[in-house]
This record gives C-alpha cells, sequence and structure tokens, in this order.
C-alpha cells in the first residue's frame, strides 16, 4: 500500500466535492471492498455488516456443498476451504469484527468436520493441512484476540477439531506442534 505524501493529500483536498463523489461511486462500482465498507459506514451501518455476515455464510456453505465431482475429493475441499477463507478474510478487513470473523471460520470448519473427516489422513495431504491451518486459525483468534468469555463458547467444538485433527494428521508437523486444548 502506498505511502501517501503530502502533497497528494493537499492535492486530494483541493479536488472539488462532486469530482471526489464520481471517484467514489466509480471506484465503489468496481471494488466490491471498497463498496463494503462505504455501505457499512456510510450508508446502511450495522444492517449492512449483518447482510455481509449472511453472505459470507452463504458463500462458505455453498464452497462446501457445492464440490466438483471430478478429480479428487481431498484437492476439491482444499480448494474450497481456500475459497471460503477469501470470503471470510474479505469480511474481516472490511468490518474489523473480530467475533464474526471467529463465527465464520467456525461455520466453515463444523462444515468440514462434520461431513468430511474420514478424508483426513491420505496421501493428499494439502486437504489436512489447509484445515489444520484454518484450525489454527481460528484458534489464535479465539485464545489470542478475543475476550476470555468467548473462549468458553469456542471451546468445546475447537477442542473436538482439535481432537481429530491430532488423531488423523498428526503425521504432520503442523498438526503435531498444534495445542491438544484450548
Amino acid at each position: 500500500m502506498p505511502k501517501l505524501s503530502k502533497e497528494f493529500k493537499q492535492a486530494i483536498q483541493e479536488i472539488p466535492v462532486e469530482e471526489l463523489q464520481k471517484l467514489v461511486m466509480q471506484f465503489a462500482s468496481k471494488n466490491p471492498e471498497i463498496y463494503d465498507i462505504i455501505n457499512l459506514q456510510y450508508v446502511n451501518g450495522a444492517d449492512a455488516e449483518d447482510e455481509l455476515f449472511e453472505e459470507t455464510i452463504e458463500k462458505i456453505s455453498d464452497e462446501i456443498l457445492f464440490l466438483g465431482e471430478r478429480g479428487i475429493i481431498q484437492k476439491n475441499l482444499a480448494k474450497a476451504i481456500a475459497k471460503s477463507v477469501e470470503y471470510i478474510n474479505h469480511f474481516a478487513k472490511v468490518t474489523k469484527n473480530e467475533k464474526r470473523e471467529a463465527e465464520l471460520l467456525l461455520k466453515l470448519l463444523d462444515d468440514v468436520f462434520e461431513n468430511y473427516t474420514g478424508e483426513l489422513s491420505t496421501c493428499w495431504t494439502v486437504f489436512d493441512s489447509k484445515l489444520a491451518i484454518t484450525t489454527n486459525r481460528l484458534c489464535n483468534l479465539v485464545t489470542k484476540k478475543l475476550h476470555e468469555d468467548y473462549r468458553i463458547v469456542f471451546a468445546e467444538p475447537m477442542n473436538r477439531f482439535l481432537e481429530i485433527l491430532q488423531a488423523k494428521s498428526n503425521h504432520l508437523d503442523y498438526v503435531y506442534d498444534m495445542p491438544k486444548t484450548i
């Protein structure tokens, strides 16, 4: 991200309001992140955050539900997890709401662990790795960034995820180094 110089800031301040409005609308129509930020801060506020949260949940469910039937399922699962994490990253970047970010990660992991635990511990370790990295991200978010009270809410599912990973994918160094419980 470029550093804004004094000259650049001054030039921006000299742009007429009408021109700035045109620029903002132009950028918002081409960039979903800018659109969501403006929608959250100036248009719909909390309603926009709720709507974006629900849209992200729907996108995550669609990614996991509609896996490609061609090819190796573990590779398709790894791609679905990666795409879902992109949606979660977008939500987190726009809203800066760590609690809801954790809820989205929990939704993703719950869907995957609920339906695809049997696909762990195969020769296709890309799935095991993506799942472990995402689980570790949620673990770090819950234990280091959220208030202690949320640890109680997330402890039971997180411990279940960690137990499954330790049992099925402990051959990976990344999983071996993860905590056994939170």
